[in-house]
Order: structure tokens, then C-alpha cells, then sequence
């Protein structure tokens, strides 16, 4: 009886790291949503030292660098949408990775709010793989990975400058 409760309780404490773990993955997309770009808030989703690596390969270190570099990047849309799904968190003691599927929708700066003409936008596909660490304030992501499969819309190149040195 006692090595079923256990079983049970291993069970459940998987279900709830896996829980948590993807709402962090969403609450960082969430932020991109948002704007949250401030450090107080991005130290909550990030190591102290973790890293993002941008569709181009360049990397943002820390929240600091992380917040200014999308404040930057980001100035340029009016809006933006991220939709994940299809999470799949592998938990392995205080270490996590997760890899979930990306749609994300950009509106170019004055196409108020309107996706009727490719000029006003552009979309992109892709997969994030997510890693994570339990820290004493919960699960933070160490590492995030955004592989772009495929975009649709207008403006690629100017996407594709963003964030690389001399840009």
C-alpha cells in the first residue's frame, strides 16, 4: 500500500512541476504580448544568467539584456500574438525542457489592428525548446530556443537584421 502512495505522490508532484513549468514558458510569451519588459518581471521568468537565442542566432544573456533587446526589437509593431501548444515537458529532477509549437503574429506600426494587406504584417511558425531550472523561487528558464520553420507576410529582411551586431 505504501509503495502505491508513493507511486501516486511521485505522480502528482510530476503534474504539477509540469504545470508550472508551462506556465512560465507562457508567461514569458504572455510578456512579449504585454510589453513586460521590465527586469523586475523578466528576473521572475529568468535565471539570473539565461539565455535567448533569436530566430537570426544572436543570444540576449540575462534579463537585462533580455527586456532591452525585445523593447527594442518590439518597438516597431503596433501588436504582436503568441500562441503556443502542444507543450511537451520532460522533467528530470530540478532540470526541465520543454518544446512547444509557436504562431506568432506581428502588426507592423500603424496597421491599426488590421492584417488585410501582407504589408501589415507578418506571421511566423516555428518550435521553442525551453530549458528550465527549479530555483528556490520556483521554475525559471535558463535557455529559450526560437527555430522559425516558416513565415508568411512582408518585412523578413528587416526581421532578420534585428539584434545582429552592426544592426
Amino acid at each position: 500500500m505504501s509503495e502505491r502512495i508513493s507511486d501516486r505522490t511521485a505522480r502528482l508532484d510530476h503534474w504539477i512541476d509540469t504545470a508550472e513549468i508551462t506556465q512560465v514558458v507562457n508567461r514569458y510569451f504572455r510578456a512579449l504580448d504585454e510589453r513586460a519588459f521590465d527586469v523586475s518581471h523578466l528576473g521572475r521568468i529568468f535565471t539570473a544568467e539565461a539565455g535567448v537565442i533569436r530566430p537570426n542566432g544572436t543570444q540576449l544573456t540575462g534579463p537585462a539584456a533580455i527586456g532591452n533587446g525585445h523593447r527594442e526589437s518590439f518597438a516597431r509593431f503596433e501588436s504582436t500574438q503568441h500562441l503556443l501548444t502542444g507543450h511537451d515537458v520532460i522533467v528530470a529532477g530540478d532540470d526541465a525542457t520543454v518544446r512547444a509549437n509557436l504562431i506568432a503574429m506581428h502588426l507592423w506600426d500603424g496597421a491599426r489592428k488590421s492584417a488585410g494587406s501582407a504589408e501589415d504584417y507578418f506571421v511566423a511558425g516555428g518550435v521553442v525548446t525551453v530549458r528550465l531550472q527549479r530555483t528556490h523561487q520556483g521554475w525559471k528558464i535558463t535557455e529559450l530556443v526560437n527555430d522559425v520553420i516558416w513565415r508568411a507576410g512582408s518585412g523578413f529582411a528587416a526581421m532578420a537584421t534585428t539584434g545582429r551586431p552592426g544592426s
